[in-house]
């Protein structure tokens, strides 16, 4: 149950944290300089994968790998858990 409570927690913070602002330009330099300079090369990445298709194929590929990595902690806190219980009694 420890591992649900802390995965909870994970889970909230990473929640929370999705949702703030990156901030970018530093002080002194505008807002459109910044997405001039380097945005573009980031961008163009991103829109050949979409165009692609293949963003779709790592999306996939993350999510598998996560819940992968999900279920096996689950799997192992029980294992944990039955082996204390076993070793209470």
């Amino acid at each position: 149950m420890k591992l649900f409570k802390l995965l909870a927690i994970w889970c909230f913070i990473l929640g929370a944290t999705a949702g703030l602002q990156p901030v970018h330009a530093q002080p002194g330099q505008s807002q459109v300089e910044y997405s001039a300079t380097t945005a573009e090369a980031d961008i163009e990445m991103a829109d050949t994968l979409r165009q692609d298709g293949k963003i779709y194929v790592v999306v996939v590929v993350l999510l598998t790998v996560l819940i992968g990595v999900l279920i096996y902690l689950i799997m192992l806190d029980r294992k944990v858990a039955r082996l204390e219980k076993q070793f209470k009694e």
